[in-house]
């Protein structure tokens, strides 16, 4: 979907033209998230239920209770002398956003380098550095009879969402859009809310979340007509009004939501433009709309929005999510689109929360077979960090249509599980309005083991790390038999000659179930690993199950269904295990206690791992390593911006590859970024392979740092750079004008300067140039521009801006420019 956008260099600190560049410093302004030791209402209503002025049996936390006046009265208190502690210790701090439901806790945006003053102010229990996300790409008409909507609405659409509420937290929804025509609609009681002339009787909330230092005339706005459509388009899948003609592709269709009497909340919390992806959002942000969403009775919230997943301990979004779940508001997430790219363990946050609802994109059916086909874009769980079965559902994410803004032509046909999630917002809609009781796990549950099978190209089932349950199916979700908690079973990682036990708790869903039979659905299946399971179970009852591992156990994924067998149907419960056969441990290692540069050696080191995990590849990379390996240790003791390493010298002849895992085992990759890749989508050459690990946000931990080589051929010495908390870009200075040359020293004493980052232009041409790493001077050659006086920019980055992507603090921290005033004479070009 094309966006248009603010020029890029909008959003960056530049060089003034002549001396030495105005490079940002570790005084760059970020924005955290900070908590307080008091648990949020809703934690607080879980650990104590019936306290809080609502019932245990499915209903709602009740804000307006007496009790929870009071409680949220409470953490005002503590919450404005945080703020007043704040203020008074870091002067140049500004506190932005208050948070009271979904979490306990402040957004303050501050210098980056005061982070650490913030942290040990009494009163502040634990910093959450701001991630940024971006609204994932999304196509397709809201094909609802794909997932059996149509059969529980009734004829008169008064099923079909009546009274539900659904929050879009995007980048803006367009309210005067006629797929969201407000005719035959009312507001409810205590509605509209937010700016009332971004409302309607459809669209009942409008609320903007500006994030801090965005400053462009529609930024404060529900909806921008110029940046926002990407809303527009997930909103129009949700809840776009039955019965809505569309013009597409010169072509009249007739297009629904599948919830088409649901409300509307517009939670624009994408406002940052940039020229690739749209509009982003940072955490505090997205934070601030979920806790508005709960706060203005949104019962379903859908987050098509996304970035990889990193340590789940200061992943404040995902917090946010399960607090709002707790709260009993059903939230959505997108799984991701990286599966081509990154294969298993690529579903990104926030579908990464434990409580979301995570949605794969998938065909509505497939013309051949009648039968659905999972997306080849789709994301694979398991989740990197938390090794969670992911994906939940899946959905139509191919070629859907639905609304798009005027910019755009009012209608699009898109594809991503952008386009899927929304379908998913929509089923939990409808089934929130025909079972108002059931909690928000008992909706979960219902969707997930409902589902029906998904194909892959061979037309085999996929595992469930695909598809999850499979696609979501309205109609037999409506009558799901029989509840399951948790919704999925996930053993994790077994080792050899060990085993593992879960227990799933099963509910009558009002069908009188009675006894259900037991067996087990394989996907895929490595040797050597057994999954027992009684033949038969009892409703309401608890079942056990109980994986173990063989010593000849290969490694590898056990993974499928439990199927259960009701009054003659059957409901699916997905489960997955990884034999995991780590080897790292047995390696020696040498302690690293600072940041610098170090000498290594892989000949003569033993062969001991081939295969890292997860994420289970990248573009360029070779997945088995087959050479010998050398591993350093590295205690990280408190959380940090960033570590990471970067191989800068290699004997002749001699080829490393580095890695960075959480542990010692190569199972534990510390997320996309340690894999040697460049994975910041605002630099040349995204994607492509760079000898250099990273993790962005790194919690106390111990990290290994892991050489590997693909043969003992490749094997030799090698220097690397190691770094800590690098915030500040290259250094670059001028050092001489002459004969139409541009001599420039770039300095960097973090990671170090990336070479093959320096480019110098005239806004028009790359100049050529040369860089010698020894003296760090690099030569320009400005004679090509001709007789006259130019301005030459120079920009150049440290091997962390390889690293960085919208979880970093602001696009390119790590880079700077430099704008210098060139004069050519005839004399220069002789």
């Amino acid at each position: 979907m094309k966006k248009l956008l603010l020029p890029f260099v909008c959003l960056l600190s530049l060089a003034s033209a002549g001396g030495a560049a105005n490079a940002p410093t570790s005084s760059a302004v970020t924005e955290v998230v900070v908590t307080l030791s008091a648990p949020s209402l809703t934690n607080a209503f879980r650990n104590r239920p019936l306290s809080y002025g609502a019932a245990s049996r499915g209903k709602k936390l009740d804000l307006r209770s007496s009790a929870s006046r009071r409680y949220l009265a409470g953490l005002d208190v503590r919450q404005a002398a945080l703020s007043r502690r704040i203020e008074a210790g870091i002067p140049s701090a500004s506190v932005r956003w208050h948070y009271r439901i979904v979490t306990d806790g402040l957004a303050v945006s501050l210098p980056s380098d005061e982070i650490q003053l913030l942290r040990e102010l009494p009163g502040v229990a634990h910093v959450y550095p701001s991630y940024r996300y971006r609204a994932l790409d999304a196509n397709v008409p809201a094909n609802v009879s794909a997932i059996g909507a149509p059969d529980v609405w009734s004829s008169d659409l008064s099923t079909a969402g009546e009274g539900i509420k659904i929050g879009i937290i995007d980048d803006g929804i367009d309210q005067t859009h006629s797929y969201f025509d407000s005719t035959g609609f009312a507001y409810p009681a205590g509605y509209p809310k937010g700016n009332s002339a971004y409302t309607t009787a459809k669209v009942i909330v409008a609320r903007a979340f500006p994030a801090a230092g965005v400053k462009y005339s529609g930024v404060s706005l529900p909806f921008d007509p110029k940046y926002s459509d990407h809303g527009t388009y997930v909103a129009g899948i949700a809840a776009g009004n039955a019965g809505t003609t569309a013009i597409i592709n010169s072509k009249t269709r007739t297009l629904s939501g599948v919830a088409p009497r649901a409300y509307l909340g517009n939670y624009k919390a994408l406002t940052i433009p940039t020229e690739e992806f749209g509009l982003n959002g940072n955490s505090p942000e997205i934070v601030a709309a979920i806790e508005a969403a709960v706060a203005d009775g949104m019962n379903v919230i859908n987050l098509s929005l996304g970035e990889p997943e990193t340590d789940p301990r200061n992943d404040a979004v995902a917090k946010a999510v399960d607090a709002a779940s707790t709260a009993g508001v059903v939230v959505v997430a997108a799984a991701g689109n990286e599966y081509g790219e990154n294969g298993k363990g690529s579903v990104g946050s926030p579908g990464s929360a434990v409580s979301a609802i995570t949605v794969a994109a998938s065909s509505s059916a497939s013309t051949a077979s009648g039968e659905a086909r999972i997306a080849s874009f789709s994301s694979s769980g398991p989740t990197p960090y938390g090794l969670l079965l992911k994906p939940n559902v899946s959905a139509p994410g191919i070629d859907v249509a639905s609304s798009t803004s005027a910019s755009e032509g009012y209608w699009s046909t898109e594809s991503g599980t952008s386009a899927a999630s929304p379908h998913v917002a929509g089923a939990a809609a409808l089934l929130r309005q025909l079972h108002p009781t059931w909690t928000v796990t008992q909706i979960k549950s219902a969707l997930v083991l409902t589902g029906t099978a998904i194909s892959g190209s061979g037309g085999r089932e996929l595992s469930p790390l695909r598809e999850g349950g499979g696609l979501v199916s309205v109609g037999s979700a409506n009558q799901p038999l029989v509840f399951a908690s948790p919704t999925a079973v996930q053993f994790g990682f077994v080792k050899r000659r060990h085993s593992a036990t879960r227990a799933v708790v099963l509910k009558d869903a009002g069908a009188a179930a009675g006894s259900c039979q037991v067996r087990i659905q394989r996907s895929e299946s490595t040797s050597g690993v057994v999954l027992q399971t009684p033949p038969s179970v009892t409703i309401p009852g608890t079942l056990s199950l109980k994986a173990s591992a063989k010593a000849s156990a290969k490694e590898g994924d056990l993974d499928g269904w439990i199927t259960l067998t009701c009054a003659g149907q059957e409901r699916r419960i997905p489960f997955w295990l990884h034999v995991v056969v780590a080897r790292l441990g047995e390696k020696k290692k040498t302690t690293l206690v600072h940041s610098g540069v170090y000498q290594g050696d892989t000949k003569g080191e033993t062969a001991l791992v081939s295969r890292y995990l997860y994420p289970e590849r990248a573009y360029g990379l070779h997945q088995l390593l087959k050479g010998p390996e050398q591993v350093f240790r590295y205690a990280l003791s408190r959380s940090s911006q960033n570590i990471g390493v970067a191989v800068i010298s290699h004997a002749q002849g001699v080829s490393v590859s580095p890695r960075i895992v959480r542990g010692d085992n190569e199972s534990k990759l510390a997320g996309l970024a340690a894999l040697p890749i460049n994975v910041n989508p605002y630099l040349r050459n995204f994607d492509d392979a760079e000898p250099v690990a990273g993790v962005l946000h790194p919690a106390a931990s111990t990290y290994y740092l892991v050489f590997d080589t693909v043969s003992a051929a490749k094997a030799g010495r090698f220097s690397f750079r190691f770094w800590v908390n690098d915030v500040t870009p290259p250094h670059l200075r001028t050092l001489s004008r002459r004969n139409g040359l541009l001599t420039v020293k770039i300095t960097d004493h973090g990671s170090g300067v990336d070479a093959n980052s320096i480019s110098a232009t005239d806004g028009k041409r790359q100049l050529a140039l040369s860089f010698d790493s020894r003296t760090g001077q690099a030569v320009i050659n400005a004679r090509s521009l001709g007789v006259g006086t130019h301005t030459v920019v120079v920009s150049a980055s440290d091997y962390q801006e390889l690293k960085n992507n919208e979880n970093s603090s602001r696009l390119l921290p790590n880079t700077a420019e430099l704008s210098v005033s060139v004069s050519i004479t005839k004399a220069d070009l002789s």
